[in-house]
């Protein structure tokens, strides 16, 4: 069936429409006339694969990998970056619409990465019985050698005995975008979740007077805890807990802390949910690698007293649809 591919979605694909069904097509742009075949059939849409380009979109680019459509990697290296960092930021606005419930977020623009190539500081290769090394296919564990990964820095790859940002300089900017929003927020007294070895933490620490930071990787924390002492901060305090054990005891003792920063893995902050409101916060950065969690989440914040301010994405992972971003939620007046 032949399709014109009308937006891009959460997850890669882009999405074309007939008589009101959508059809999510893998390797496909907006703006594409494409030839296709229905793979699976659901309640409410399809799926289906890529057969022939009927008529290019502007935004479509050759692909530089070899490897790209077999390897998992990444999945948008046939769009050029302008337009992936803007479908990053439409993307974000319609998770937040769709499954937040947000009637109108104020989302601005996608801070772009400063490289979209060679960027990863770190690499996880798989290997298989017969000593192959490359990446799993899309949804398998099915084995693509590779000769090399242009998003990778394979100078510098390394796997980390705990989490760190993929994308060593835009971390960076991620670091300042924090510290300039919790400056604006004048935020004093600061409780952060997921602190991992204090990428963020130590970004803060000359303008708070007192951050309380967990995170339940023993590993990360004692870097953190070596840091500080190197680094002579005084108002930064690293302890090894699950989020929840920490929230769950600051909760009884709430007015200690004006902003919560967090920075969850994927699945984010659903178990803290109901201690937040009792920390008496009044202030919250809430750093996402998943717009999806991220939207469930602020809906049920904004159920218990807050709204959100302003969402701003930030490109950590070029040629590939994941969307980091930073959130601002604010303790709404009665």
């Amino acid at each position: 069936m032949r399709l014109k591919i009308e937006k891009l979605v959460y997850g890669g694909s882009g999405v074309g429409y007939v008589d009101n069904l959508p059809f999510f097509v893998p390797a496909t742009v907006p703006g594409d006339e494409v030839d296709c075949e229905v793979t699976k059939r659901h309640k409410g849409y399809c799926e289906a694969k890529l057969v022939h380009i009927v008529k290019a979109s502007p935004n479509r680019v050759t692909p530089k990998c070899e490897h790209f459509g077999l390897c998992g990697g990444c999945q948008w290296q046939h769009i050029d970056y302008a337009a992936q960092i803007l479908w990053k930021q439409l993307i974000l606005e319609e998770q937040l619409k769709r499954i937040g419930k947000i009637e109108d977020p104020k989302v601005f623009p996608t801070i772009p990465s400063p490289k979209i190539w060679n960027y990863r500081g770190r690499v996880k290769l798989q290997r298989d019985k017969n000593g192959r090394k490359g990446f799993y296919a899309l949804g398998t564990h099915d084995l693509v050698e590779i000769k090399e990964c242009l998003i990778a820095d394979l100078n510098n790859s390394f796997q980390p005995e705990h989490f760190t940002q993929v994308n060593p300089l835009q971390n960076e900017n991620l670091k300042k975008l924090v510290a300039e929003i919790a400056q604006n927020l004048n935020s004093k007294r600061i409780l952060e979740l997921y602190c991992g070895d204090g990428n963020l933490t130590f970004s803060l620490s000359k303008l708070a007077e007192r951050i309380d930071a967990f995170d339940s990787d023993r590993r990360a924390i004692l870097k953190a805890q070596r840091l500080s002492e190197e680094l002579g901060s005084k108002n930064a305090r690293f302890y090894a807990s699950s989020a929840v054990s920490a929230i769950a005891k600051i909760a009884g003792e709430g007015g200690l802390y004006d902003t919560l920063l967090t920075d969850p893995p994927r699945d984010g902050c659903k178990d803290l949910l109901k201690f937040i409101p009792k920390t008496a916060v009044q202030n919250i950065i809430y750093v996402s690698c998943n717009p999806s969690t991220l939207a469930r989440d602020l809906k049920d914040l904004i159920a218990v007293g807050y709204h959100l301010d302003s969402s701003r994405p930030i490109d950590m992972f070029p040629q590939t649809f994941h969307i980091e971003s930073v959130n601002i939620l604010k303790k709404s007046k009665k």
